[in-house]
């Protein structure tokens, strides 16, 4: 046991290191989690028709607010001041109109109000369950993400490779590594 000791001890002495969020280098290339449910099951943004980007992307996403790389649950966005109605329309998704819709903001229940303009590491479910318990598990279920393409938890390493498409009039600012 006793060779072992460091190893535990390396291990308890990291699980106690408070991490701190760093700032984004890049403040107009932001990120957020995000979900869509609708009547209990989670909508799948990760196929090949949501995504920017690829070499078959024949729909019109928008170009400074989209997802990329298969990952359905962040949003990037290259200019600020962008909605999540902007990015929903890009994608043709429309909200079901006979249905109660319910948004949650950083576990917040908030209006559901699609003009929303989300923060760089906000976490936004958005979803038809009306059961507390439900919504809880759901917003569980909210990815951490964000954090790691924004580049402000370095603990968790390097993010994938993104291309910057920024607005002219609003470029990405180079990392400061």
């Amino acid at each position: 046991m006793k060779r072992f000791a460091p190893i535990v001890l390396t291990i308890l002495l990291a699980a106690c290191i408070q991490r701190s969020y760093e700032q984004n280098p890049d403040p107009n290339h932001t990120h957020a989690d995000f979900s869509v449910w609708f009547d209990g099951e989670k909508v799948d943004f990760s196929g090949p028709e949501y995504m920017s980007g690829i070499p078959s992307d024949e729909a019109d996403h928008h170009k400074h607010l989209h997802m990329h790389d298969e990952i359905g649950d962040v949003l990037h966005r290259h200019k600020p001041g962008l909605s999540l109605q902007e990015f929903f329309d890009s994608l043709q998704y429309d909200f079901a109109a006979d249905k109660t819709w319910l948004m949650f903001v950083n576990g917040e229940e908030m209006e559901f109000d699609l003009s929303y303009v989300f923060k760089d590491m906000d976490a936004v479910l958005l979803t038809t369950s009306a059961g507390s318990a439900e919504v809880l598990h759901q917003v569980e279920l909210l990815t951490d993400d964000a954090c790691l393409y924004s580049k402000t938890c370095p603990w968790r390493g390097d993010p994938p490779a993104e291309n910057c498409i920024a607005d002219p009039a609003v470029p990405c600012v180079a990392p400061l590594d």
